[in-house]
């Protein structure tokens, strides 16, 4: 019978531990758990009462406190650990240590993220094994972060051969698919770099699409061209943000179309006429929206509208900016393409910090005059101090080949030299609106919110744009930033995903050799050698 009980107070023990195995490894049901404990407890229990004599002596001993000690000393570590990791598990907090920051979002995901305040489930379709499980650890840990900074952000992956139902519910054509839905609206993707999670959000939780049309008929850059001059890049960019691109021509069109919401005017080199420009500056009086890029007089004639422009206290330079910084004299740059790495305070240049963007061949644009109270006109670019604004340049193209620019303090406008500038204005052909007209909701927000702006961007140079530059680093951060400014879409004001750069430690055949010697040779020898003296010392 004491074998018996003795033995019920073992398995006691035993199921207690084991329900404390399949609670922490949720390997089982709560009710199974739940069972197992009461078992345990029953045994124990059993143990207790019927040799409660044996359990008194060994209390009693002294080796039965020092026991209960120690196991009171490791249940409070156990407490304290607990503590801390729900601690830990309830207030969160992330680091990235990494030089390029290649385990953070960058600051546009940030940003999408902040500002988001519906529910988005993302529903990846991906095999259980193979090369799909590969990726689909990599996107749980990107989907994992765009998590940590929404709690609108829910997801889950699953297995298209195990749960075809479900894949044909989401019209699920080919494995690596991955699916954003939000409020009846869905978005397929088959690529998983962050730039794309994050334009799916864009697109899936945006209310309408706003429209930028491309004025066309004057030798512009092209948006459907993908050349090195074209504006295709652009388009893709734009239509990743759930932007509609358009082009159209003023010389079949009356005037701008009502749905636009920014108009880009991307290098003209022939002069608009005269219907056009009243067509422009009607659409900015009634609070339109719009970028200028023009390029210089030089080498090719460029258009003017410096006539148009000059009603919203914008100043063009007739000259070249020249740069004899150092970034003049990298691998493919020279003086013609200022490096820009100034930006006055503004929306559009906040998130730009440091960020380096190249104007191949660009004139000056600066204020010609002071804001006031219905024009608000700041520079967001600059060049360096060792560059000014070439005011005389060759003629001839035989001229220009042996040509080397030197500044003319009298006659050259030294730097930093602005080259672009940005203009909020309150319209010339509208009244302000009518605060009594708002709905509750908007009158919460600030006032100024909703009186309708006029806002225009001029820049000095095209090119920076086109299909060749705008993937340099920078300049596609600073063209889309405008235009999302322009468009009233600042919460898509930021840096862009970078892609993670793969860092390779070289190592010629003399370095391996010596570090074969060092850890496989002498290190193991140095430690036969250290333990056989300690040997013999004690000896």
């Amino acid at each position: 019978m004491k074998n018996l009980i003795s033995s019920a107070g073992y398995l006691g023990g035993i199921l207690i531990l084991v329900s404390g195995y399949l609670y922490a490894s949720d390997a089982a049901t709560q009710r199974t758990v739940l069972i197992v404990l009461q078992a345990g407890l029953a045994l124990g229990s059993a143990w207790l009462v019927f040799e409660w004599e044996r359990v008194w002596r060994l209390l009693g001993r002294r080796t039965t406190r020092y026991g209960a000690n120690t196991v009171v000393m490791i249940l409070l570590v156990i407490g304290i650990l607990a503590f801390v990791n729900l601690i830990g598990s309830r207030y969160s907090q992330r680091y990235d240590t990494t030089s390029n920051k290649r385990f953070s979002l960058a600051d546009l995901s940030v940003s999408v993220l902040d500002e988001l305040d519906q529910e988005v489930h993302i529903v990846g379709f991906l095999r259980s094994s193979g090369s799909d499980a590969t990726i689909q650890h990599q996107l749980d840990d990107m989907l994992n972060q765009f998590r940590y900074h929404s709690d609108h952000i829910t997801y889950e992956f699953i297995d298209p051969d195990l749960e075809p139902s479900i894949a044909r519910q989401y019209n699920i054509t080919s494995y690596g698919t991955i699916v954003f839905e939000s409020e009846g609206k869905t978005e397929h993707i088959n690529r998983y770099l962050e730039e794309n999670v994050t334009n799916a959000l864009v697109k899936v939780t945006r209310e309408g699409q706003k429209s930028i049309y491309f004025l066309e008929g004057h030798g512009e850059h092209n948006v459907n061209l993908t050349d090195q001059a074209g504006y295709n890049r652009m388009l893709q960019l734009l239509e990743n943000q759930s932007y509609v691109v358009k082009s159209f021509s003023l010389l079949s069109e009356v005037e701008v179309p009502a749905d636009c919401a920014v108009l880009v005017v991307a290098g003209p080199r022939t002069n608009l006429v005269g219907n056009e420009q009243e067509a422009i500056s009607n659409y900015l009086d009634r609070g339109g929206r719009a970028l200028f890029l023009l390029n210089p007089d030089y080498p090719e004639e460029s258009a003017d509208l410096s006539a148009l422009l000059a009603r919203w206290k914008v100043e063009i330079g007739d000259d070249v900016v020249i740069d004899q910084s150092a970034v003049g004299r990298l691998p493919g740059m020279n003086e013609y393409m200022p490096a820009v790495m100034q930006y006055p305070a503004h929306p559009i240049t906040r998130a730009l910090g440091n960020t380096v963007s190249f104007f191949p061949l660009v004139r000056s644009v600066e204020p010609a005059s002071a804001s006031d109270d219905t024009v608000e006109i700041q520079t967001i670019a600059m060049t360096s101090a060792r560059s000014w604004a070439e005011s005389t340049l060759p003629d001839t193209p035989e001229e220009a080949m042996e040509y080397t620019p030197e500044l003319d303090p009298a006659e050259d406008e030294t730097g930093p030299v602005s080259i672009a500038v940005a203009i909020t204005a309150v319209p010339r052909a509208l009244p302000r609106r009518d605060m009594a007209t708002l709905t509750p909701q908007e009158m919460a927000m600030r006032p100024e919110d909703h009186e309708l702006k006029t806002r225009i961007v001029v820049v000095g140079n095209s090119a920076f744009a086109s299909n060749a530059y705008i993937m340099l680093p920078g300049n596609g951060d600073l063209a889309l930033n405008i235009l999302n400014w322009l468009a009233q879409e600042e919460d898509l004001l930021a840096i862009r995903p970078k892609s993670s750069d793969t860092r390779l430690v070289q190592i010629s055949r003399s370095q391996m050799r010596d570090i074969f010697i060092i850890t496989g040779i002498l290190s193991p020898i140095g430690i036969l050698i250290a333990g056989v003296m300690v040997w013999w010392r004690r000896k």
